[in-house]
C-alpha cells in the first residue's frame, strides 16, 4: 500500500471517525467467497459440534477486521494519532454492539498521559562555579541536556563513587549529584541505560539535578551529536516530568575545579563527598503536547453468582510503528500482523462470547492497548491503575502477531511451560481439532514471554499466555499488509482463543503456577 492521502484513505479513516460515534458500518467482504485465494484454504469444521460457540467466526470475519485496522487510512496507528483514535472508536462502537459494558466508570475508554517535552534550550543558562572561577556551560560544546526544572538551579555538587552506586533516600537533599559515566564512544543504549539508572538513583535520594562526568576520551563531535539528539522533545507516560540531567565534558570540571575528576574516581562505591562547587542557573522544561492516548476496555458480565466477580483478561495491542522511511515507494507501517490481527480476534471472542444463550461464568475482560510500540506502556499503565482488583484476575491471554505463517500451521503458545494454562489450552486444541499445532517456545532465548503485554499482568502474577506466531520479514515494515495475513489461520487461533476462554472461565479452580517457575517470574518483573 503506498503512502498517499487517496480519497480511499480519507473515507475509511472517516468511516472510522463515525464508527466511534455510534455507527455501524458493514464489512470489507461479505463471505468467505468473496476473500482473494489462499494457499491455506483448508479449515476443517466438521470435526465440531453445532453448539461450539466459536464456530460464529470465519476467516472472512477475521479478515473483514484486519482490512479495515490495517487500512492506509488508518496511517499505521502510531501512538499518539488520529488513525489509533479511529481505530479506538472502532473497538469502542463493536464493542457497544455487542453488548459488552464499558470498563472504566462508564466508559471504554482508558485514557493515559503521554505528554511530548524537553528541555527549553532557548531559555537554558547553566554555570558551575568553584575553587578556580566560574564557567557558562555551552550546550552543544560542554555538554548535553535533558529534562528540566521549573525551580532556579543554585546547588553544591556532591561526588558520587561507583557509576551504579545507590544513594539512600534523603542522602542528597538539595544536592546535585555528580557520577562518572564511562563512555568514550561512541553513545550507546547502554550508556543512556547507566544514565538514566544514576538518575534515577540521584532523585530517590532528593537530589535535584545529576550531572553525568563523560570520560577523557569522549569525543568531541560525539558531545555535539549528543546535544543534538537530546534537544529534540521526546514522550514519556505520567505526570511526573524527567529532572535535569547534564551529560559534561570532564575538562569544564577542570576549569572550575581541577581536582573533581580525579576525585570522583578515587572514591569507593557508594562513597559520597561534598565539593565546594555548586551547579547554578535555569534549565526549564517545556509540554509541547498533553496527549492521552486510549486503552480500550470492554466487560462481558459472568454468569456465576460469586464467580463472575473474577475476570479472565484477553489483550492485544492495537497500535503499530505509523509513517517511516519510504520502502519501495511505501512509508505507511500497516501492522495488520502486527497487530491488527490481535486485535480482530479480541473482537471475535467478544463476538462469539456475547451470542452465547449463557456468558461464562467468569467475567471476561476485553483491554485493547495502545503503546506497545513505545515500551508496553498501555499495558502497564492499566495493570497499575486497574478498574477491577488485579488479585481478581485469574489469567491473561495475549494475542500478539497470531497471522504470520512463517511457521506453517503453528501457533507458538508462549508460557505454556509456565502455569496449568498451557496444558489446558493443548486440550482445548486437541478437541477441537483445527489443525494447528501449539507450540512451546521455539525461541527460548528470546525471552518472548517477557517481552509483550503480558508481562505486565506477570508482575502482578496472573498467570499469562502469549499467543503469537512469530516475526517475519514484514515485522514492523510497509509488506505487512492485509496481502500478507494468513487470515485462514488467524481464524483459528481466534476460535481456539474462545473455547480456551470458555474454559477458564468455567473451572471450579483458578489456573496455578507451576512451582518451579513461579520464582523465574518474579524475578523477570522485579524491576518494574
Amino acid at each position: 500500500m503506498k503512502d498517499s492521502r487517496s480519497t480511499l484513505s480519507f473515507a475509511v479513516a472517516g468511516l472510522a471517525l463515525l464508527m466511534g460515534a455510534g455507527f455501524f458500518v458493514g464489512p470489507a467482504l461479505s463471505s468467505a467467497s468473496d476473500i482473494p485465494p489462499a494457499d491455506n484454504a483448508d479449515f476443517r469444521t466438521a470435526a465440531l459440534s453445532d453448539d461450539d460457540p466459536s464456530a460464529i467466526i470465519t476467516p472472512a470475519d477475521m479478515y473483514n477486521r484486519i482490512y479495515f485496522l490495517a487500512h492506509d487510512g488508518l496511517r499505521g496507528r502510531d501512538t499518539p494519532s488520529p488513525g489509533l483514535e479511529a481505530a479506538a472508536g472502532y473497538l469502542v462502537s463493536e464493542s457497544r454492539r455487542m453488548g459488552l459494558e464499558p470498563g472504566v466508570d462508564g466508559s471504554f475508554y482508558q485514557r493515559w498521559p503521554y505528554r511530548l517535552m524537553g528541555t527549553d534550550l532557548e531559555n537554558t543558562s547553566l554555570f558551575v562555579r568553584g575553587p578556580a572561577g566560574e564557567r557558562a556551560v555551552s550546550v552543544g560544546t560542554d555538554a548535553a541536556v535533558r529534562g528540566g526544572t521549573d525551580l532556579t538551579l543554585d546547588h553544591p555538587l556532591m561526588l558520587v563513587g561507583g557509576c551504579n552506586a545507590v544513594p539512600e533516600v534523603g542522602q542528597m537533599d538539595g544536592m546535585v549529584a555528580v557520577f562518572c559515566l564511562p563512555v568514550e564512544g561512541p553513545w550507546t543504549r547502554q550508556a543512556q541505560a547507566l544514565a538514566n539508572r544514576q538518575a534515577r538513583f540521584a532523585e530517590a535520594a532528593g537530589a535535584v539535578a545529576t550531572i553525568h562526568m563523560l570520560a577523557d576520551g569522549f569525543p568531541a563531535d560525539q558531545l555535539g551529536q549528543m546535544a543534538e539528539a537530546m534537544g529534540r522533545p521526546f514522550r514519556m507516560m505520567g505526570y511526573d516530568t524527567p529532572g535535569p540531567q547534564i551529560f559534561m565534558s570532564r575538562d569544564v570540571a577542570r576549569l572550575v575545579d581541577p581536582s573533581i575528576p580525579e576525585r570522583i574516581l578515587e572514591l569507593d562505591h557508594g562513597e559520597m563527598e561534598e565539593t565546594g562547587s555548586r551547579l547554578s542557573g535555569q534549565m526549564p522544561l517545556e509540554i509541547h503536547d498533553d496527549a492521552h492516548p486510549a486503552n480500550v476496555v470492554a466487560l462481558l458480565r459472568g454468569s456465576d453468582p460469586v464467580l463472575r466477580d473474577e475476570f479472565v483478561v484477553l489483550s492485544a495491542h492495537y497500535d503499530h510503528v505509523g509513517v517511516g522511511e519510504p520502502v519501495d515507494g511505501d512509508s505507511i507501517r500497516n501492522g495488520a500482523d502486527d497487530n491488527a490481527s490481535g486485535t480482530a480476534a479480541l473482537l471475535e471472542v467478544a463476538r462469539a462470547l456475547t451470542a452465547m444463550p449463557e456468558a461464562p461464568r467468569r467475567s471476561v475482560l476485553f483491554v485493547w492497548v495502545a503503546g506497545e510500540e513505545k515500551g508496553l506502556l498501555g499495558a502497564e499503565w492499566f495493570v497499575d491503575n486497574s478498574p477491577f482488583p488485579t488479585d481478581q484476575m485469574v489469567a491473561n491471554i495475549n494475542a500478539d502477531m497470531i497471522s504470520g505463517n512463517t511457521h506453517a500451521d503453528s501457533l507458538i503458545v508462549i508460557g505454556k511451560e509456565y502455569s496449568t494454562l498451557g496444558a489446558l489450552v493443548d486440550e482445548v486444541n486437541a478437541r477441537m481439532d483445527t489443525g494447528l499445532i501449539t507450540s512451546d517456545d521455539i525461541w527460548p532465548e528470546q525471552r518472548f514471554f517477557f517481552r509483550s503485554d503480558q508481562f505486565h499482568f506477570m508482575r502482578k502474577e496472573i498467570p499469562a499466555l502469549f499467543f503469537f506466531t512469530g516475526l517475519h520479514e514484514c515485522y514492523h515494515r510497509p509488506c505487512d499488509t492485509i496481502d500478507f495475513v494468513d487470515y485462514e489461520k488467524a481464524s483459528k487461533i481466534a476460535r481456539l482463543l474462545t473455547n480456551s476462554t470458555i474454559e477458564i472461565a468455567n473451572a471450579d479452580e483458578r489456573p496455578q503456577w507451576y512451582p518451579d517457575r513461579i520464582a523465574e517470574v518474579r524475578e523477570m518483573t522485579s524491576s518494574r
